[in-house]
């Protein structure tokens, strides 16, 4: 079994744990900030927040917490003051991996079905291994996928919201990594401002929403996979509409129309 296989009990017991605190930092987010996030990403439209998909919604959210900052800090940040968790606990592991949470492109170099992915973070030119069982099922070599990661203990995966850029060639991501540095040809992605990170995540997103990359995400059913797959090649359908009973996509376990729904209208 190899060293990466046998993250997998580790990773499965974080991921439960993330799930629940998720739902809970989503719980903090205001109108103001949901709509600062809306109106940066192209989905406000007025004073409303229009939502083709329900992948959407998560993007949206996952930006939210981390990008929009009130008082030079995030709702994460926020969280961790407000309410601290026990030293060491899982919870507190789980909130300090996202203070150094990233976003960013990332390239499929390799994949090792049933455990995870290896990718190269195309903005720092760094190699990551990201355990995600549905994605190591439904990537392919050379897929570009806009998300942010997190790594506790050293455990990278993706905060949950991810938006397929596609096959890109070399010279095609190259063009992709030139219009986001908007200003500075030089810039390093690595030594970056936490206003200056926010405005190149929302430049990322802006630009595959607009390429209807929200469209292009399918999942993989439960059987197939121990968890489901967030990410799936460009052939796949897009997935259903949000129903207005549907449980709302955000995690907060509230049907749909009312929970974000009502913060759509």
């Amino acid at each position: 079994m190899s060293r990466n296989a046998e993250l997998l009990a580790r990773y499965k017991h974080l991921r439960r744990v993330g799930l629940e605190l998720n739902n809970r930092l989503v719980k903090t987010l205001s109108r103001s900030v949901l709509n600062e996030g809306g109106k940066k990403l192209g989905l406000l439209k007025g004073d409303k927040l229009v939502l083709d998909t329900e992948d959407e919604i998560a993007v949206l959210m996952d930006y939210c917490l981390h990008d929009v900052r009130r008082h030079g800090v995030n709702a994460v940040e926020e969280y961790i003051g407000k309410f601290p968790s026990a030293p060491e606990s899982d919870e507190s592991i789980l909130l300090q991996a996202l203070r150094l949470s990233r976003h960013s492109l990332f390239a499929v170099e390799a994949t090792e079905p049933g455990v995870g992915v290896h990718v190269r973070d195309l903005l720092r030119d760094e190699p990551l291994f990201l355990v995600d069982v549905g994605f190591s099922q439904s990537a392919s070599v050379g897929m570009v996928l806009a998300t942010r990661v997190t790594a506790p203990e050293g455990i990278c995966m993706t905060t949950g919201a991810a938006l397929p850029v596609g096959v890109l060639s070399p010279t095609k991501r190259a063009q992709f990594l030139d219009a986001l540095r908007t200003t500075d040809k030089g810039m390093d992605f690595g030594k970056l401002s936490p206003d200056v990170k926010g405005e190149l995540a929302a430049t990322t997103i802006r630009t595959c929403l607009q390429k209807g990359a929200a469209k292009k995400i399918a999942y993989l059913e439960p059987d197939e996979a121990n968890r489901p797959g967030r990410h799936a090649p460009q052939s796949l359908p897009p997935v259903r509409p949000i129903g207005r009973n549907d449980s709302c996509p955000c995690g907060s376990g509230k049907k749909f129309k009312r929970c974000c729904r009502v913060r759509e209208t």
